[in-house]
């Protein structure tokens, strides 16, 4: 029986702002693209990796379709001024962060750049899609990769390495204000004004079930107002390599949460390489613990894949809201010991985004990769 509130006493393990320039489209030789079914313009940015990142200052919720208003005002991807046009770089120039822990894993994050040897990869409905093997060090699959696209509660991804950048006291307790509250009208969460939790369960409750205001609290934890927070988050990304993205909340209720499904598994990676945030992504279920509440509330993880015997998921995050559509990213272990990051942008449908998963799965294991 998982009861994740106390790592102390459960299987837990104890434990600038860089928005990306918005500068003229035409001047970064995007490709600007319409995509029909969303009232958004997006950015098709050059795959290769620019040196935006050297700007960085140092090395420092999953919504349900009825959850949030259909209106959403059009947008423009920022992009990184003078974005390099040409072939790949195949040299790693990317370097560990100070705050990430020691651990190797987490320097897949600096090689995911380069064609992809499945091009597409089998038919997929999902726009944006981008599938990287860690043991061979090779992209599987690219369709669309880096196609700057609203990400939807994948943010929280980066939210959560933001806090774990600040080496956080995740036995901190916070209790819920009015500040926590989410940006989005019709964005539901499970914590109420003047629930006080520990910072444990904020992460557990943020990732495994994405709710919208523990994702808001991650900023009280890391002891940051909201606005460092957030550069922490778009500092954070730079570190990672993440050129094609920028953070504007911690939760992805707003839309100018961008990034690309390359970039986007980059974070999966990192995620899954720290300790702790590997743990809790993973988690089927969190039980919620609040000192003013009698009885824990558990809370059940919203990917499909946990509970699977023929895959180790060792990071996964869902993300949805009706500009970016369903929207999921992991990094599983297949029964033969192959790791892969699999990011899923775009999908018109719930079941069109697991159907993705297995379709890509099923193309692995046939060997066609």
């Amino acid at each position: 029986m998982f009861s994740c509130s106390n790592p102390l006493d459960s299987w837990l393990p104890v434990k600038l702002l860089l928005r990306l320039a918005s500068t003229a489209i035409v001047a970064a030789g995007a490709v600007l693209t319409i995509h029909v079914a969303t009232p958004v313009l997006y950015a098709s940015v050059p795959a290769p990796r620019s040196v935006v990142a050297a700007a960085a200052l140092g090395s420092i919720g999953d919504l349900h379709a009825p959850d949030l208003a259909a209106d959403s005002a059009p947008i423009v991807a920022p992009i990184a001024a003078a974005l390099p046009t040409g072939p790949y770089d195949s040299t790693p120039t990317w370097h560990r962060p100070t705050w990430f822990p020691a651990v190797t894993d987490v320097d897949a994050v600096g090689q995911m750049d380069g064609p992809a040897i499945g091009g597409k990869g089998p038919s997929l409905r999902s726009r944006s899609v981008f599938v990287y093997d860690l043991d061979a060090g090779q992209a599987l699959i690219d369709k669309n990769a880096d196609v700057v696209r609203p990400v939807a509660s994948l943010t929280k991804m980066v939210s959560s390495l933001a806090l774990m950048s600040t080496e956080p006291d995740l036995d901190t307790e916070l209790c819920v204000t009015a500040a926590q509250y989410p940006t989005r009208s019709g964005a539901r969460s499970r914590l109420s004004t003047g629930d006080c939790l520990g910072g444990w369960d904020v992460l557990g409750a943020a990732l495994v079930a994405s709710d919208n205001r523990a994702a808001y609290a991650l900023a009280g934890i890391s002891g940051l107002d909201m606005d460092d927070f957030v550069a922490r988050m778009n500092a954070v990304s730079a570190d990672l390599g993440m050129e094609h993205s920028s953070w504007s909340d911690p939760s992805g209720l707003e839309d100018d949460n961008l990034s690309t499904a390359r970039d986007i598994a980059r974070a999966t990676v990192a995620v899954a390489a720290h300790p702790v945030l590997n743990t809790v992504s993973t988690a089927p279920f969190w039980d919620l613990h609040r000192s003013n509440k009698n009885a824990p509330r558990r809370l059940f993880t919203t990917d499909r894949l946990s509970g699977r015997t023929d895959l180790d998921v060792l990071a996964a995050k869902t993300g949805y809201t009706d500009t970016a559509r369903y929207c999921f990213s992991t990094m599983v272990q297949t029964q033969d010991g192959r790791r892969l990051v699999i990011t899923l942008l775009g999908a018109d449908g719930k079941l069109s985004r697991w159907a993705d998963v297995d379709r890509i799965l099923n193309w692995v294991e046939s060997g066609a990769s």
